[in-house]
C-alpha cells in the first residue's frame, strides 16, 4: 500500500504543486501555544504536541484496516503522507528567486530567498557568493525535508512515522514555543534526519559524478554535521567534483551565469535521486510480493 500511496500522491502534487488543501498548521501552532503553559517539561511538551497526533493517526490506522478492502486505509495514508510533505511549492520558489538572481537584482533576490524552506536571514550574507551558498545549502536541504526524509519514515513506520517527522519539524521552527522547546525539537530531527540524508546522498553519487560523489560522502559517512552542510558538500562534488568545489568565476556577471546553472543542475539531481529510489522501492516491493 505503500508504494501506491506515492504514486497516488505524485500525480496529486503535479496537479497542486504542493499538498494543498491538505496542509493546515493553525491546529497544531494553537496546540503548541496552549501546552507549553501547562506543562512543565520541554520534554514532556514535545513528547505531547508530536506524540498525540501520531497516536490519533495510529488508532485511525488500526480503525480502517481492512474497511471497504482496505480502501479507507489508502485515503487514510494519502491524506497523512500530502500532510506530511513540505509546505510550499519549491520550483516555483527557486524560480523567483532565480528570476531576480539572473538580473542582478541580488537585493530582490534575498528577499525570494526567505521563500525558500530553510533559508534565514543571517549576518553571514554580505555578498553575492555567499547569498548564492547560502540558498544552494538551503534549496538542497528543502528538497530533502519536503520529501526525502517523510518517505523514508513513511516507508519504515508507515503514517505514524511521517507525521511524526514533520511535527517534529513544524516545531523545530515554531516560534511561539519556548527556546528549549525549539532547541530540544532541533535536536530531535537532527537524529530522525541522520539516516535519510545518508540514502539520499548515496543517490547523488548514483545519479551525478559517482567518484567525487562516493568519495566525499565516505570522508563524512560519520560525521554529525547538520544534514544541511552534508547535502550541500556531497551534492556540489556530485555535479563537479571534489577539486572544483569552491572554485567560482572572478567577475559577477560570470558568476551569475554560473550560480544560476548550478541551482538548475541541483535541481535536476534532486529529481533524479528522487526517481532512483523510487525504481529502488518498487524492486524491492515487487521481489518481496
Amino acid at each position: 500500500m505503500e508504494f501506491l500511496t506515492l504514486l497516488i500522491v505524485l500525480g496529486l502534487l503535479q496537479l497542486w504543486g504542493s499538498g494543498g488543501p491538505f496542509q493546515r498548521d493553525s491546529w497544531f501552532y494553537r496546540c503548541s501555544g496552549i501546552i507549553k503553559d501547562r506543562l512543565p517539561s520541554p520534554h514532556l511538551r514535545l513528547l505531547v504536541v508530536v506524540g498525540l497526533p501520531a497516536l490519533l493517526v495510529l488508532a485511525l490506522q488500526c480503525l480502517f484496516h481492512a474497511v471497504l478492502f482496505g480502501l479507507l486505509s489508502l485515503m487514510l495514508y494519502i491524506a497523512i503522507l500530502l500532510f506530511s510533505l513540505g509546505r510550499g511549492d519549491v520550483s516555483e520558489n527557486l524560480q523567483r528567486y532565480l528570476s531576480a538572481w539572473n538580473h542582478g537584482d541580488f537585493e530582490s533576490a534575498y528577499e525570494q530567498a526567505l521563500a525558500i524552506g530553510d533559508f534565514e536571514q543571517s549576518d553571514a550574507i554580505g555578498d553575492h557568493v555567499s547569498l548564492h551558498e547560502h540558498v544552494r545549502a538551503a534549496f538542497l536541504f528543502e528538497g530533502f525535508e519536503r520529501w526525502f526524509a517523510v518517505v523514508f519514515w513513511f516507508l519504515v513506520l508507515g503514517p505514524v512515522g511521517a507525521v511524526v517527522y514533520r511535527l517534529s519539524y513544524l516545531s523545530a521552527r515554531n516560534d511561539i514555543i519556548e527556546p528549549a522547546d525549539k532547541l530540544l525539537a532541533l535536536r530531535f530531527v537532527h537524529y530522525l534526519d541522520w539516516i535519510p540524508v545518508r540514502f539520499l546522498v548515496i543517490s547523488f553519487s548514483l545519479t551525478g559524478n559517482f567518484v567525487s560523489g562516493f568519495q566525499s560522502f565516505w570522508q563524512k559517512i560519520f560525521d554529525n554535521q547538520p544534514a544541511s552542510e552534508l547535502l550541500d558538500v556531497c551534492a556540489v562534488a556530485s555535479i563537479r567534483g571534489v577539486d572544483e568545489q569552491r572554485v567560482y568565476p572572478v567577475d559577477k556577471e560570470h558568476f551569475i551565469e554560473f550560480g544560476r546553472q548550478e541551482m538548475l543542475a541541483l535541481q535536476s539531481l534532486l529529481s533524479r535521486s528522487v526517481i532512483c529510489w523510487l525504481v529502488i522501492i518498487a524492486m524491492l516491493t515487487l521481489f518481496s510480493g
